[in-house]
């Protein structure tokens, strides 16, 4: 009985059988039959013999016994399934009734390898591409999905019944795919000599439809797929006529498509050109491949011939059938290789330089492909050179392909011999597109590709500096793309030091392990961060700008304003470098640097001792100290960022929440020790100290307060104050503001640091009021210098501590000594410091005989105290509003006393601003601070409106609270208007004089302009780099002050600080160069109907977005006088030139690659010259 029979008769007995209790069917065993097939193949798709289609439920009846025909027939059936292919699907697993003997499941092998499935192309949209009435080629190729193999090989079966036909197919495929539904017939293929009359009339009927858009450049989804679909049939097309042999035996096959092909890719129409392109490289392709194929298969039959040949025996006859092979194949590659040389002079020799930048696209990746896939012919300098000349294409897209495609040719380490000639040619123009170019992602694809050059050796030491230096830009992925490269430079430094010093294994033996816990003592550590902090200040080199100013390239000509409190350059590297350089990430090692003594290694003491070698090596200069404290900064702030998130994160554990949670407290309790020693150390030094005190902003200072630590808290708010007393630079004062402010946000901590604070006030208040007493401020040049300087002093952190802290005590007046001496008791203080302070407003105004320090001094005097007034009002309108959100009655006495000093500051103000012409600095800074005052009180009546309507909702009445504060809501005055406008045209007048720019005649109230104040001469080729930037940063400089003042006067318009004839004057003149001068000048001008835009539709929405669209200009954009230029021919330069076309044409390479297509861009050249 063969298996069949006793697998069917065991299924009719199981099935036949009793049950038992339990309901389940008892199974018999089955008998060994050795009649059936011993072994059975792996990959059987039938892992049994019984049909898939045989009944297994229970309710089928039983059937009897197979007979001879049905064996057979069942054994016919199980050969077939066995000769299907392994890619077939499993049958569907059917639910086991009871009474079929379940399977066990086999898991697989943990190495085996999964059957995943393979990952099938894009499906074409129908509705987006193909249209319902599509037919032939087009149809098959992008309607149905056939394989292209299918559609080659179905092609050459029609092409055997009728030639012509077959061939019209493939142009009618190629003008259907353009767009186009005219189509060619026969006869139009039996007459080529008709060819080219024949596509004009194409073209003509194309044209005539007016149509715009094309499938190539569809925006659809199924646009890349599409264009893919269409090379790759041309691509497989030319392979299978070169299997079937047609190349070689029709050769009017291969010259009558490329007569119709090659005709449309010079079509006028851009439709056809586009796509008549992409169709004749895919042939070249294809021909490309067939020539490799030839060539491997001929050397292969050399190697052959080779072995043959060495055998002691050699069979004659093998070999000369080997020679006749060789020379068959020969004979074929060279009319493959004429074949690819004649499509190429046709089609890519003028295409690649097509005016539309999609077809030079298209040729630079299929040259690139060419180069790979046929070495042979095409990676010579001949071709090379194309993609050079395409590196100074003008537009972004191709720069960006050609790009990506050198990096192809690079990375393929076979190929870097051959490239060494085109490397040395085209290196700079690389180099100048890292550095220069436009586009930031093009930059950051140029720094990728130098850094594969650079791995390769083709980089020379300066072209290593100069894209060293991209680590300072302002872009953050160049910097990004830039650190694997300036890493690589900082691990060559260091192993060169290492070196130096004897070796790594020299140095590990001498040196001892240091200690996790010991991070004060000297290790390895330290000199990979000199190698890095050496390097960042060998490449900053614009020290000298402002402190508001930086370049916005490395190498660009462009300086740009820097918004406060922008973090440094260093600082931006380091956040670069932070996960590249693990030395950058442990900061603890960098803080145990800083605070380590250095001024103890001697340094001219020569000696082979690896410890003092190490410690010489280490040893920091001042300006070293300050850029790794800035890095410190850097590294502290993302590790604790990084630490917060991991605490947050949902998707880590808890263990692993908790864990961040105790780092973060480590390190808050770690940098509570380390920023008094810092401070300690670099105290005296006023960058430095602004960087240690940066550190405390970093902290979490909740921590404080769980680990009940105020004690370290109050001793670094000690340290704070201490700095902040002691110190009379701007920036250690801002930075110990916003330490105390970052204080402030905790509540629990509040009252410490509100008793710090007062303390502050206490003792500037009595320096301030020993320094006033008996002695009138109010008089320019009245005192001695040292007291001039500590009163300026003074004043200055007064209006740094008033951003912080409410200066209540500017309004007290100072109790009387008790023990006073004779002079002390004629020197009564009768009047508060704010009195003192109005007084020295007075000294605004200019005197004659002053010497040139002095009269500098006493105009930084009066610009701190302007500084102090702003926020000493801020305080009183943020007291005022209190009371008027809350519906209280503000106090009479109070409300008089802040109208007087206000008053009384107008008119100081107003008299400096009359006292002085032009935009002098003081005169405009008067003026800001006049627009603040009359626009803060300004607010306070929006502040009424939304209090009252509250109040009506809630209780249905008004507050009855005094509405006497409406005296401080004030207009201003048409003199006053008069005497803004003036400052604002003079400040214009300003600006468009740095930046060579004529503005509309004065009006007649305005300033006589002084012959100084005209624009330069445009003459500038003599200029050396540091006067164009001494200009940069003039124009700059002006144009922040220009957009300063404009924004008070708008938001005075916006307030309703004018009345309406001066609102209509001064709208007026403001837009009157709105247009002119910068973008961010018509951006400032463009918020005067900001008000309009927030009432009408889409209200603040609007607004926000109309925002979001603003254009941020950073520099002064330099406009080309010329955008047309003209290109070389390329095809007639039979050696390579010096001069590359285009790239030497334009030395500026920013004004290039940023630009349109040049004016000529919407004609059309056939040859694209």
């Amino acid at each position: 009985m063969s298996a069949d029979v006793a697998s069917s008769a065991a299924a009719d007995i199981s099935s036949s059988a009793p049950r038992r209790k339990s309901g389940r069917v008892p199974t018999q065993r089955q008998l060994y039959s050795p009649t059936g097939s011993a072994k059975r193949k792996r990959g059987d798709g039938n892992d049994s013999d019984v049909d898939d289609n045989a009944p297994s439920s229970e309710e089928d009846e039983p059937e009897s016994s197979p007979d001879e025909e049905e064996i057979k027939e069942r054994r016919k059936q199980s050969r077939k399934k066995k000769n299907t292919t392994a890619a077939k699907k499993p049958p569907q697993k059917r639910p086991k009734t009871n009474g079929e003997m379940p399977g066990l499941a086999i898991r697989p092998a943990p190495g085996a390898r999964k059957n995943t499935a393979r990952p099938r192309k894009a499906p074409i949209r129908k509705s987006a591409l193909v249209e319902q009435d599509a037919d032939g080629l087009y149809a098959e190729i992008f309607a149905r999905g056939t394989p292209l193999n299918e559609v080659a090989t179905q092609w050459i079966a029609r092409f055997n019944e009728h030639e012509a036909n077959a061939v019209a197919e493939i142009v009618n495929l190629a003008l259907r795919a353009s767009g186009c539904h005219v189509q060619i017939g026969e006869d139009d293929i039996a007459d080529p000599d008709n060819c080219q009359q024949r596509l004009e009339e194409i073209q003509d009927e194309y044209n005539a439809e007016q149509v715009s858009d094309y499938p190539l450049v569809s925006k659809a989804k199924g646009a890349a797929a599409f264009r893919n679909a269409l090379h790759d049939f041309f691509l497989v097309l030319t392979e299978t006529i070169a299997q079937t042999g047609l190349m070689y035996e029709e050769n009017q096959l291969m010259e009558n498509i490329q007569v119709w092909i090659c005709q449309m890719t010079s079509a006028t129409n851009r439709p056809f050109r586009h796509t008549f392109t992409v169709a004749a490289l895919g042939v070249s392709s294809g021909l490309c491949r067939i020539a490799s194929d030839i060539a491997e298969s001929t050397a292969k039959m050399m190697r052959q011939k080779e072995t043959e040949s060495k055998k002691s025996r050699a069979n004659k006859s093998r070999l000369a059938t080997i020679d006749k092979e060789t020379e068959e194949l020969n004979q074929k590659l060279e009319h493959v290789k004429a074949l690819i040389t004649d499509w190429f002079d046709t089609v890519y020799v003028h295409r690649y330089r097509d005016v539309d930048p999609k077809i030079r696209t298209e040729c630079c990746d299929a040259l690139a492909d060419w180069i790979m896939t046929f070495p042979d012919m095409f990676f010579d300098g001949q071709h090379l050179r194309y993609l050079g000349w395409i590196l100074s294409d003008t537009n972004e897209g191709t720069r960006a392909e050609v790009l990506k495609q050198l990096a192809r040719l690079y990375r393929d380490k076979d190929k870097l011999a051959g490239l060494k000639t085109f490397t040395e040619r085209f290196r700079s123009r690389i180099v100048e597109i890292a550095t220069r170019d436009a586009h930031t992602n093009i930059r950051a694809s140029a720094v990728e590709l130098l850094d594969i050059l650079r791995e390769a050796g083709f980089l020379e030491p300066d072209d290593i500096d100069v894209v060293g230096k991209l680590i300072f830009d302002s872009e953050p992925k160049v910097r990004k793309a830039v650190v694997g490269f300036f890493a690589e430079n900082v691990n060559a430094a260091y192993e060169l030091q290492i070196e130096d010093m004897g070796g790594q294994e020299a140095l590990d033996e001498a040196l001892a392990q240091p200690d996790d816990e010991e991070y004060e003592n000297p290790r390895l550590e330290w000199l990979k961060m000199k190698c890095l902090v050496e390097q960042l200040l060998s490449y900053d080199e614009d020290t000298g700008f402002p402190s508001q100013i930086e370049r916005i390239t490395p190498y660009g000509a462009e300086l740009g304003l820097v918004a406060a409190g922008i973090e440094s350059r260093f600082s931006l590297a380091a956040q670069a470098l932070y996960d590249a350089i693990p030395e950058v990430r442990s900061w603890e090692v960098l803080a145990g640097y800083l605070v380590y003594d250095h001024s103890q290694t001697p340094t001219d003491i020569a000696g082979d001792d690896a410890e003092g070698m190490l410690r010489r090596n280490c040893k920091l200069s001042e300006q070293e100290e300050t850029a790794l404290l800035d890095i410190l900064n850097a590294t502290v702030r993302i590790r604790l960022q990084r630490l917060a998130e991991t605490s947050k994160d949902k998707k880590k554990t808890k263990d692993q929440r908790n864990k961040g949670l105790r780092e973060q407290e480590d390190t808050a309790k770690k940098l509570t020790v380390l920023i008094p020693q810092l401070l300690k150390k670099f105290g005296a030094l006023p960058e430095a100290a602004s960087l240690c005190l940066r550190l405390e902003r970093e902290l979490n200072l909740d921590v404080f307060q769980e680990l009940r630590q105020n004690t370290a808290l109050t001793a670094l708010l000690d340290d704070i104050n201490k700095q902040f007393l002691t110190h009379h630079s701007e920036r250690v004062l801002g930075e110990a503001i916003s330490s105390i402010l970052h204080a402030l946000n905790n509540d629990e901590l509040r009252e410490l640091v509100d008793s710090k604070t007062q303390a502050l006030w206490d003792d500037l208040s009595g320096t301030f009021d020993a320094l006033r007493r008996g002695r009138d401020l109010s008089i320019r040049g009245g005192v001695e210098r040292n007291i001039l300087a500590g009163i300026s002093s003074i004043v200055l952190k007064m209006s740094e501590l008033a951003k912080a802290s409410e200066p209540a005590i500017l309004d007290q007046i100072a109790p009387p000594p008790k023990s006073r001496t004779k002079n002390q008791r004629h020197a009564v203080l009768d009047t508060p410091p704010i009195a003192s302070l109005l007084q020295i407003l007075d000294r605004g105004v200019p005197a004659d005989d002053l010497e040139g320090e002095v009269d500098e001094a006493e105009d930084a005097l009066v610009r701190h105290t302007m500084s102090l007034m702003l926020p000493y009002f801020l305080w009183k309108c943020r007291h005022f509003s209190t009371h008027i959100e809350a519906g209280t009655r503000i106090p009479d006495d109070e409300l008089t006393v802040v109208a007087e000093r206000r008053d009384v500051c107008i008119t100081v103000l107003m008299r400096v601003i009359e006292s002085r012409k032009g935009a002098d600095e003081l005169r405009v800074e008067a003026a800001d601070l006049l627009l603040d005052l009359y626009n803060l009180f300004q607010a306070l009546k929006t502040m009424k409106a939304k209090a009252s309507k509250a109040s009506k909702k809630s209780n249905g009445r008004t507050s009855d609270a005094n509405d006497d504060w409406e005296a401080l809501c004030q207009e201003i005055d048409s003199n006053t208007v008069r005497l803004l406008l003036q400052i604002h045209t003079a400040l214009e007048g300003n600006l468009a004089k740095r930046l060579r720019k004529r503005l509309e005649g004065p009006d007649v109230d305005d300033d006589p302009i002084d012959e100084d104040d005209e624009p330069e001469s445009s003459d500038d080729e003599g200029e050396d780099e540091q006067l164009q930037n001494q200009k940069q940063i003039l124009a700059l400089l002006a144009e922040e002050r220009l957009c300063t003042f404009g924004s008070r006067v708008v938001h005075g318009v916006q307030v309703g600080s004018f009345d309406s004839a001066d609102e209509k004057a001064v709208r007026t003149r403001l837009e009157r160069n709105k247009a002119k001068l910068t973008p961010s000048w018509k951006e400032v001008v463009g918020h005067l109907d900001a008000n309009k835009q927030v009432k009408g539709k889409g209200g603040k929405k609007a607004l926000a977005k109309e925002s979001a669209k603003a254009t941020k200009s950073k520099a002064i954009v330099i406009e080309s006088e010329s955008e047309d230029e003209v290109r070389d021919d390329p095809i007639e330069d039979d050696e390579m030139p010096d001069v590359e076309a285009g790239a030497e044409t334009d030395t500026g390479a920013e004004k290039v690659n940023g630009e349109a297509e040049s004016a000529n861009g919407d004609i059309e050249s056939v040859l694209g010259d």
